[in-house]
């Protein structure tokens, strides 16, 4: 399948991902609300300037995704968010794009129920490597920070690789595979979270002591910090909302 002129789609690696990822950012966002029908299948294509069998087996990937239902001669439904599929990587990557505080909220809520424990966890657990791998992330935090806003996506790729090798560093291969499935939209999540007033003042002193209680073995204290640090990241970010 190839384009014969350029449409609206992004530059996503196959055209097939293009028109998923055009049709699933317009759904998340409610452009195109539950309920609603998608436009027929010849029309998409038209409009998005690819096959009429590239739409088709978009709309079957966003169907698999809980998004949408095609009904037979019926057309192809928008189903209601309660009936996505909220932790499929694609879904969330949307989601998090969207830079939704209320989003943002609810990842920090299940970062909070997760990442303590996982910070208790790898005091006992993280190897010397990956407690290596948690200073370079720090350092690297540190070493960017002063230059915020332009060196911002240096920073939260520091940040985030920070928080997935903590994940990693638990033990627990569920706690790692879910670091792995949040990636996209915990990336998203910092990025707002970075702009939070006072944000950025309180992450770095808090991600350091997470890290010298990994650092010294001390479960209790790793486990404090990293609740005391997201508490404080929820906070900041319900004040941003609330401007």
């Amino acid at each position: 399948m190839s384009m014969t002129k350029e449409g609206p789609l992004g530059r996503h690696r196959t055209i097939h991902g293009r028109v998923v990822e055009w049709l699933g950012l317009r759904i998340v966002s409610g452009e195109l609300p539950g309920g609603s029908q998608l436009p027929n299948e010849a029309d998409l294509a038209a409009q998005l300037t690819v096959s009429r069998g590239g739409v088709r087996e978009a709309v079957k990937a966003l169907a698999a995704k809980g998004l949408v239902e095609p009904r037979p001669r019926l057309g192809t439904r928008v189903l209601p968010r309660e009936m996505w599929n909220l932790m499929d990587r694609d879904v969330l990557s949307w989601y998090g794009r969207l830079g939704r505080t209320d989003f943002v909220t609810d990842l920090l809520e299940l970062r909070l129920m997760v990442e303590p424990g996982a910070a208790r966890l790898a005091a006992g657990r993280a190897s010397e490597e990956q407690i290596t791998e948690l200073e370079s992330a720090y350092r690297g935090m540190a070493e960017y920070a002063p230059d915020l806003p332009e060196r911002e996506e240096a920073f939260v790729e520091a940040d985030l690789e920070f928080h997935l090798v903590l994940l990693r560093a638990s033990g627990n291969q569920l706690i790692e595979q879910l670091g792995r499935l949040l990636e996209t939209s915990l990336y998203h999540g910092l990025e707002v979270s970075a702009h939070a007033p006072g944000g950025l003042a309180t992450a770095l002193p808090m991600h350091q002591a997470v890290l010298t209680a990994v650092r010294g073995r001390k479960p209790t204290a790793a486990e404090r910090s990293m609740r005391r640090l997201i508490e404080t990241t929820i906070d900041n970010v319900r004040e941003l909302a609330a401007e």
